[in-house]
């Protein structure tokens, strides 16, 4: 089985409770520790083995082998990628079952990420999340006043659209906007752009 680690817990020493999300399902697997065992580290897609046990309520996580990527050698990248783990991660609290896009679209992520900027390859890849849940709102009208945006349209948390007086806050191009959600492209934001997205992104997904 592989699937990509969302946290790890410490528990009793070195013993890890850790959440992992696979094709299918969020696992909450417990790991003993011992020198023979590969380093878990979040962010990390691995193949491991699921291994049952009658003298806990909890699964043990065994045989965990790391599957490089080629990204993972920027350490810049994978510090902006693990951020957006944990942030996914809180989006997965109480979850256990998931659609297989979850897994697919993350893999794909990182299968490109070393070719890509990571904010903007973030990003992109949110936008598609928010529209695979039905939260993408592409009609822009303000969350707050709910009358239609004609002119710069500002962000709010999980890129809800608002007037700028509405929420206190700087727009962006309409057009640029248009683009984000429905290509799912930032070709057009500049670089100070993209760094107001990502602060709006860590707000929460």
């Amino acid at each position: 089985m592989k699937g990509f680690i969302l946290s790890t817990v410490r528990v009793r020493d070195e013993d890890l409770i850790v959440r992992i999300l696979t094709k299918n399902e969020v696992l909450s697997l417990y790991r003993f520790y011992g020198a023979r065992h590969s380093y878990i580290n979040v962010g990390y897609l691995i193949d491991f083995h699921v291994e049952e046990t009658s003298k806990t309520t909890i699964q043990r996580l065994r045989h965990v082998t790391q599957i490089p990527f080629k990204f993972l050698f920027d350490m810049n990248k994978t510090i902006f990628f693990k951020r957006y783990i944990q942030l996914l991660n809180r989006h997965f609290t109480d979850v256990s079952k998931v659609d297989e896009f979850y897994y697919n679209s993350l893999y794909e992520l990182c299968e490109n990420l070393h070719q890509r900027d990571v904010k903007r390859a973030v990003i992109e890849h949110y936008i598609n999340l928010l529209d695979k849940e039905g939260r993408l709102h592409n009609d822009f009208i303000c969350f707050l006043c709910e009358n239609k945006i004609n002119e710069k349209v500002a962000l709010a948390r999980s890129y809800l659209p608002a007037h700028e007086k509405c929420i206190m806050s700087n727009g962006f191009e309409r057009e640029k906007i248009e683009l984000l959600f429905d290509e799912k492209k930032t070709l057009l934001f500049s670089d100070e752009e993209i760094e107001k997205l990502w602060q709006i992104l860590e707000l929460g997904i």
